[in-house]
């Protein structure tokens, strides 16, 4: 019970900053419910932050179905448990989206997922998501032409934009890149603005490419600024964590 309440505990201490993807209330009521013996995990779009409705939840072998707030409930594990569950999320219009889902002393590591709509095959797109800690995480992409991310150009016409910016942990911070040029060279980066609280394995940066999700990064835990995730040249990806100097994030 000790580690259910420092969860709780937490989590409402994180949402009071929480922006509109996750509310306040909503991971009050999350860690609640985890306490009242159910987990609850929650389905959002990766732009709009809406709740995705009927969404199919696979869960190992089960699967379910999210609610009007794009809510799946379960019973939570017991303490004693700890594992890893294959997922996978589908709705009609999103490309489906899987991973390995962490579960550690009875608690699911992860009970927020982001997923994208479809996507031309000639784009990517890229979605950075990440815990309660740092606050602000900014994702970067830098072509030969052009530097997109909060702080430079959002929107490149035709070319690249930062659909969603994040400044109150969590995320997600989506950057689409409309047109995939061989020509063009590419650096996905991930940038700590924020001085306090460490990277840590919680955040991590999903690619679509080709209208399907190619990986899912997991950041290292660090104390560094600045990192580059992924290069991408001749359209062909290569993912590779490097600690570059801060510079190359501003």
């Amino acid at each position: 019970m000790f580690k259910k309440f420092i969860l709780i505990m937490s989590l409402l201490f994180s949402s009071l900053y929480a922006e509109s993807c996750w509310e306040r209330a909503e991971l009050a009521e999350m860690a609640q419910d985890e306490l009242d013996g159910k987990t609850k995990f929650s389905i959002r779009d990766a732009i709009s932050c809406k709740p995705i409705v009927e969404a199919e939840f696979y869960l190992g072998k089960s699967v379910f179905k999210s609610d009007d707030k794009g809510m799946i409930t379960i019973p939570t594990p017991p303490e004693n448990m700890d594992t890893e569950i294959p997922i996978r999320i589908e709705k009609k219009g999103y490309i489906p989206t899987q991973e390995y889902l962490l579960i550690s002393f009875g608690t699911f590591w992860k009970t927020q997922f982001l997923i994208s709509k479809n996507i031309p095959k000639k784009s990517a797109r890229f979605v950075l998501s990440w815990g309660e800690k740092p606050m602000d995480l900014d994702l970067h992409l830098k072509a030969n032409m052009y530097h997109v991310s909060h702080k430079n150009t959002q929107d490149v016409k035709g070319l690249a934009k930062l659909d969603r910016d994040s400044r109150r942990g969590y995320g997600p911070e989506t950057i689409t890149l409309k047109t995939l040029d061989k020509n063009d060279d590419y650096s996905l980066m991930v940038y700590r603005y924020s001085y306090k609280g460490k990277i840590n394995q919680k955040a991590q940066m999903k690619v679509y490419l080709n209208n399907k999700l190619d990986a899912i990064v997991t950041l290292p835990n660090t104390n560094e600024r600045c990192l580059e995730l992924a290069t991408i040249t001749n359209n062909e990806i290569t993912y590779k964590t490097k600690i570059l100097d801060e510079e190359f994030c501003k």
